[in-house]
């Protein structure tokens, strides 16, 4: 990808993306009830994770995994995001499915739980590594690790690094929901995966254009992280695929990590 011409990314860029829109130019990953099948599966088999304990969905968005695990009869299970909008979706997602899920909204980096609330934390679908800084990325892993117990644990997915740099082509267009023509164009610099994203709806003309970024990390630098946050044991298990046909982005090949604290 060529690096030239990058624009600048407004340091909290993720406070604004993530709305109704964002619900449609996305919605082939995160409204596709197979794919949450199959990353609810991962993290149940990755954590051994039982339909009694406490789990907190992070950065959950519009709770599409803890909706699919309501589903399955795990009952306490509960979504903390910023955004507003995806928070109102799930909440009426779960209301007219009767699933016994909690939404809340805050900030990852400083959660509003008590230490030891949960036994384990969720971090699905590349919600990681939108910090500003290493640091900030850094402190919601602290944080995760506060509110589990000793032997509590954690499951992160992320953009495997090595797929992106070799694979994920500079400039993308796709067909959305609503009549909108989503088109990305990437950029590649050592650490971030940069991308300006216009969203142009046939009836309407322009309905976004923003720039945002997510940090790439390499497995030893995950483990590092996670370490430094206070976690004992990391597992990195390798790149794995969602399983949908087409490209995904950054979602189209992850990296998954399995923590515990001692």
């Amino acid at each position: 990808m060529n690096n030239l011409s990058i624009p600048p990314v407004p340091p909290d860029w993720w406070r604004t993306l993530f709305d109704e829109t964002y619900l449609q130019t996305d919605a082939r990953s995160v409204l596709d009830p197979e794919q949450t099948r199959r990353e609810v599966d991962a993290a149940i088999q990755a954590l051994d994770l039982g339909p009694d304990e406490a789990i907190l969905d992070l950065c959950g968005g519009q709770g599409r995994h803890a909706l699919e695990m309501a589903r399955r009869g795990y009952g306490r299970v509960l979504v903390l995001d910023f955004s507003l909008p995806l928070l109102s979706w799930g909440r009426a997602q779960a209301r007219r499915e009767g699933g016994a899920v909690a939404f809340v909204r805050g900030d990852a980096r400083n959660l509003p739980f008590g230490g030891g609330s949960f036994q384990a934390v969720l971090c699905l679908a590349n919600s990681f590594g939108y910090g500003a800084t290493r640091g900030d990325d850094l402190r919601i892993l602290e944080e995760a690790c506060r509110l589990l117990p000793p032997g509590g644990r954690l499951f992160l997915e992320v953009a495997d690094p090595g797929y992106v740099r070799a694979h994920l082509p500079p400039q993308t267009w796709h067909e959305a929901p609503g009549d909108l023509v989503v088109c990305r164009r990437r950029w590649l610099t050592p650490e971030h995966l940069v991308c300006r994203e216009l969203v142009l709806s046939f009836q309407k003309g322009l309905v976004r254009d923003c720039v945002y970024q997510v940090r790439l990390y390499e497995p030893q630098d995950l483990e590092a992280h996670l370490k430094d946050a206070g976690f004992a044991r990391v597992a990195v298990m390798p790149g794995r695929e969602p399983g949908a046909a087409g490209e995904r982005g950054a979602l189209s090949r992850r990296l998954a990590v399995a923590a515990w604290k001692e």
